[in-house]
């Protein structure tokens, strides 16, 4: 009975393994001070970004979560960081082209980052009806903010304000389709 026991709960333990993450878990990634990286599992890109501000340490911390995009082989690459410390960032991967993945440099003394990403794409894959988030957050305030439904995660700006140390933020997303037609 013991042995039974034991594979139920494994069953159970694998059953609730998850490839993709549908919401954050709130696990916070950790910077010791240096930075964070994170990667969407093969063929998925980042569905939703949450963010609190921590006031003991004049910091964000981060989470995110993915959902299956690919249908096909994806060629990756991660971008050479796209701002300077005390800097906004007005990115978005090269056409055709999602976030994947993001990775950060933090500067303890300037109290702030540096961002490249991780984009990647799939061939016959092209984008349409592309816009961009209004500003999700005001200064040192948490924020959630999830791809809208049948969207793709494909750029961000950050609003960087040196006096107010404001950071606001936005995303550009868009649908995707397939350019393979298939023959009547």
């Amino acid at each position: 009975m013991p042995a039974l026991g034991g594979l139920l709960l494994l069953s159970a333990l694998l059953s609730t393994e998850r490839v993709y993450t549908a919401v954050p878990e709130r696990r916070w990634l950790k910077d010791n001070n240096v930075g964070i990286s994170y990667v969407c599992p093969y063929r998925g890109s980042i569905s939703m970004v949450v963010s609190q501000y921590n006031n003991k340490t004049e910091e964000r911390v981060w989470d995110f979560a993915c959902k299956s995009t690919f249908q096909s082989h994806v060629s990756c690459s991660w971008t050479d960081y796209v701002n300077r410390f005390d800097e906004g960032i007005h990115f978005s991967c090269p056409s055709e082209a999602l976030i994947c993945g993001v990775e950060n440099l933090r500067d303890a003394i300037q109290k702030d980052r540096k961002w490249k990403f991780y984009c990647c794409e799939a061939g016959h894959v092209h984008f349409r009806g592309c816009a961009w988030s209004p500003y999700i957050n005001q200064r040192n305030e948490y924020f959630s903010w999830e791809v809208p439904a049948d969207h793709y995660l494909a750029g961000i700006v950050r609003h960087h304000g040196n006096q107010s140390r404001e950071r606001r933020w936005q995303f550009r997303y868009c649908a995707m389709f397939s350019t393979d037609i298939l023959a009547p």
